[in-house]
């Protein structure tokens, strides 16, 4: 039998020169979060024994929520590979916005827009190109997050001219 309120006897020799490397403490926050995971148990076995049906439906929503996450959490969206555009190929000028393709709006500067309105159209509109005009990529640039490409017609009514138009107005040949 050992005596718990005996006083230890001091170390000799080589356990008196050995020191412990560690104190036990541990640092406040990891003490703190302790303290805080202690506290929610306590909350959530004291919440299983006054009401079980609002504990387990808590565990279940949870479970529910995880699964959801995961069978539907957006795996299913793909990205379209775009492809890119050569710099002196030629391509058709189709606007794919309009039914069986339409014609292009060729304009004096990338990312203009005022083709809606009469007065700035006549000014900014360079030619309106019929579909399936076959045109030479120029230059390509990005204005607000849109791809530009500079074209020039090879046939039809606006051969020779050059104008910007919308990179998705470009179909291969």
């Amino acid at each position: 039998m050992s005596n718990e309120n005996e006083k230890p006897t001091p170390a000799t020799g080589e356990e008196a020169s050995k020191k412990p490397e560690t104190t036990g403490e541990q640092p406040p926050k990891a003490e703190a979060e302790k303290a805080g995971l202690s506290k929610f148990i306590a909350m959530a076995m004291a919440l299983k024994e006054k009401n079980p049906l609002a504990f387990y439906g808590g565990i279940g929503a949870i479970v529910l929520i995880v699964l959801g996450l995961l069978f539907f959490g957006g795996s299913g969206v793909e990205q379209v590979p775009v492809p890119t555009v050569q710099i002196g190929q030629t391509y058709k000028l189709v606007n794919p916005n309009v039914t069986g393709g339409g014609d292009v709006l060729l304009l004096q500067a990338p990312g203009q827009m005022g083709a809606t309105d009469p007065e700035l159209r006549e000014k900014e509109q360079i030619c309106v190109v019929e579909a399936g005009t076959p045109a030479k990529v120029l230059e390509q640039t990005v204005v607000n997050y849109v791809k530009f490409v500079k074209v020039e017609p090879i046939a039809g009514n606006c051969q020779g001219k050059t104008g910007w138009t919308s990179f998705v107005n470009l179909k291969a040949q």
